[in-house]
């Protein structure tokens, strides 16, 4: 495996985490280059990327349907969330 290669190709475990990095944070241009390599060569990965995506769709969806309809957190709600994240 040359030098490019090592640095290039990544685990599965590692998509992973750059895949749910990638939906709460916008990725380098290294992190999305790794990301797009593994999803070409593994498809396992590549379908969970695009299920993952799917999920984070339709869990958007719900939220915007709730806060329309009024549906919205105090903000005690909201801080006892952030506390027990902690």
């Amino acid at each position: 495996m040359n030098p490019l290669q090592k640095i290039a190709i990544i685990s599965c475990r590692q998509a992973a985490v750059l895949g749910a990095k990638a939906s709460f944070n916008a990725l380098s241009l290294v992190e999305k280059m790794k990301l797009r390599m593994h999803a070409k060569m593994c498809t396992t990965c590549r379908d969970y990327q695009k299920d993952s995506a799917l999920i984070d769709q339709a869990i958007d969806k719900i939220i915007r349907q709730k806060e329309q309809q009024g549906h919205t957190l105090s903000p005690t709600q909201r801080d006892k969330i952030l506390e027990a994240l902690r």
